[in-house]
């Protein structure tokens, strides 16, 4: 029998917490706005916390051809990639797993059912407007998975009056080739956006050819990768901030690896409508449902090897409350809803998730506070209650003491619960990669800060402890950790002018599983990048230096040895909206794996030329 979206009834959880009530408020300007994604959508800014908010502008600046490439070494972020464009790429805040990020398009919860996580290499930065990652527990406003952080992606938007028109054509190394094209604009109440791109590239040789470790064969052979992706939104806007939104964001990949399976074929789409009641008095409604579709199929010398064909339903409703000038009260229920199916037999397929919640965002004078409750009910895993306090206090105008204590809870996938015993022809013995006994991961973080903003400079510095409770070894024998700790700090420094960018992120790990005493997987000590770009005119020129230290590699694999490499970057604008851009990667060419056994690109250059206006 199909079970139907419930949304139960709200608990009137947060009563007592409406006495933040405030009336006077001579920080709220001065503390500013807050991401979309650290606010929970919410109508009213949060108090400062640790983010990073990337726009069009710094993606276009930046000439990265992949997310991959553009949130490498960013405060707080670590990165894994098995070996150039398309491969498996993990990405996780504060030295938690990539499944405990918890990652949204425009709003609507992607990932794959089965794999437990988001496969981000898929995501075109073609169709990308701009990305917000705000770190530490967030299940208290976000759900399961937010034990790191959150990651939200928006799509391209049409912001500006009339219509506007951009794309670009390039090549370079290894038989890269690609192309998109944008329009969108506004007309009156109704906004529209349309983009499609391709990417394609030859590739590099993978893995390292040994039959007995990382890809376990020898292929000693280019591994190539092709995204064809289309995008879109549909708005309509009315009075008070009311407004009807449709969109889209569709992709599909032929990947190219070295190992048993060899090639897989990545269908991915997510749709999503979302609306908003205008303003009466003091409140307003809030609805987003969406679907996200994850299917792969995976090949071994051209023969069909398994597939996986996940879809996650998400329905979500919120009413803002107005409890003062600069006082929302925000409750509401959601239900997330996951199905697989695959040539794979897994014992369970389907898992529901529904959920009440509330926040309170409010500015009391100087002080910025968010308090944010959540109470989820696991169809497999029962309940589980989370929360979150964030507080901002603006000292001066210029420096604001930020702090902040949250939870999260971490639902095992699928694949880690149920993927059947894989047979070893070295051993002749089945290993298994799954363990039905499992329980969920839960996590705490407490954090504390500095900022100081001024006129063109800022620093920002957080130091934060998370400790964690039946964190899963994942890999051979998957198992319950019983207690995990990991304390880091990070400092991000920027200057920006009319013709200077520049922007230094650091971050530091010391990652403990507490029973053995050993550092956790693929979590260097130190990671960090430096961007630098000065524009000369019609000309610009910049770089960038990205870098870890070593990290350990688990219990069945060799460490991972530490790297820096350097890009540059160029461009010439020879009309009002043309320009020529070119950029080198891996400048010093230099030899490196991020994971043990698999390599990095090697030098390469490539041009292009872009029209936008």
């Amino acid at each position: 029998m199909t079970k139907q979206f419930f949304l139960p009834p709200l608990a009137a959880g947060l009563g007592g917490v409406a006495l933040f009530l405030s009336s006077t408020v001579s920080a709220y300007d001065r503390l500013g706005p807050i991401n979309i994604t650290a606010a929970r959508s919410a109508p009213l800014p949060a108090p400062a916390m640790p983010e990073t908010v990337i726009t069009r502008a710094e993606i276009e600046r930046s000439q990265a051809d992949s997310l991959a490439t553009l949130l490498r070494g960013r405060a707080g972020v670590t990165m894994t990639n098995l070996g150039g464009a398309g491969k498996p790429t993990n990405i996780s805040l504060w030295g938690q797993s990539a499944s405990r990020t918890a990652v949204f398009l425009d709003g609507v919860r992607i990932g794959s059912v089965s794999a437990g996580q988001t496969f981000l290499e898929h995501i075109p930065l073609a169709q990308i407007e701009r990305i917000e990652i705000v770190r530490g527990a967030r299940s208290g406003q976000w759900g399961a998975d937010a034990g790191g952080g959150v990651i939200q992606i928006f799509t391209r938007e049409g912001s500006a009056d009339g219509t506007r028109v951009s794309g670009g054509v390039g090549a370079g190394s290894r038989g890269q080739r690609e192309a998109d094209w944008h329009v969108g604009g506004r007309q009156e109440a109704v906004d529209y956006s349309l983009g499609i791109a391709h990417r394609e590239t030859d590739g590099f040789d993978a893995c390292i050819n040994d039959p007995t470790s990382a890809c376990y064969a020898d292929e000693p052979d280019s591994d190539g990768y092709v995204n064809d992706s289309a995008q879109g939104q549909l708005g309509y806007r009315f009075g008070d901030g009311g407004h009807v939104r449709g969109h889209f964001l569709a992709s599909s990949s032929d990947v190219e690896y070295d190992g048993f399976t060899n090639e897989s074929s990545v269908e991915q789409a997510t749709f999503g409508l979302s609306a908003a009641t205008g303003r009466v008095d003091f409140w307003q409604l809030r609805a987003r449902i969406g679907r996200h579709l994850d299917y792969q199929d995976n090949f071994g010398d051209g023969s069909l090897i398994s597939r996986f064909d996940t879809r996650r339903d998400t329905l979500s409703l919120a009413g803002d409350f107005f409890l003062g000038p600069h006082t929302t009260l925000t409750l509401g229920a959601d239900q997330t809803r996951d199905e697989l199916s695959s040539t794979t037999a897994f014992e369970q397929t389907e898992r529901d998730n529904q959920a009440i919640f509330g926040q309170l965002n409010s500015q009391l004078g100087d002080l910025g506070v968010q308090l944010a409750l959540r109470r989820d009910f696991n169809e497999q895993f029962g309940t589980a209650n989370t929360g979150s306090l964030d507080l901002a206090y603006a000292l001066t105008d210029a420096w604001t003491l930020t702090a902040g204590h949250g939870t999260a809870f971490i639902a095992p996938s699928f694949n880690l619960l149920y993927y059947p015993p894989v047979y070893n022809g070295y051993t002749g013995s089945y290993d298994a990669y799954s363990n039905p006994d499992l329980e969920p991961e839960r996590t705490r973080t407490t954090r504390g800060g500095v900022q100081w903003q001024g006129k063109a400079v800022s620093v920002e510095a957080h130091v934060f402890q998370t400790d964690g409770d039946d964190l899963i070894r994942t890999g051979l024998n998957p198992i319950n950790l019983d207690e995990t700790r990991v304390r880091g700090a990070e400092l991000v420094l920027s200057y920006a002018s009319d013709d200077w960018h520049a922007r230094f992120d650091s971050t530091y790990l010391s990652t403990e599983d507490r029973a053995s005493g050993d550092q956790l997987v693929r979590q260097p000590r130190w990671s960090g990048r430096l961007d630098i770009d000065r524009r000369l005119g019609a000309w610009s020129v910049g770089g960038s230096l990205w870098g870890q230290s070593r990290s350990e590699g688990g219990p069945y694999a060799p460490d991972n040895d530490g790297f820096v490499t350097a890009d540059l970057r160029g461009s010439y604008r020879f009309a009002r909206h043309w320009r020529v851009e070119a950029r080198v990667e891996n400048l010093f060419d230099r030899d490196y794996q991020p994971v043990y056994g698999y390599y990095a690109a090697p030098r390469g250059v490539f041009v292009g030329l872009r029209y936008g206006r």
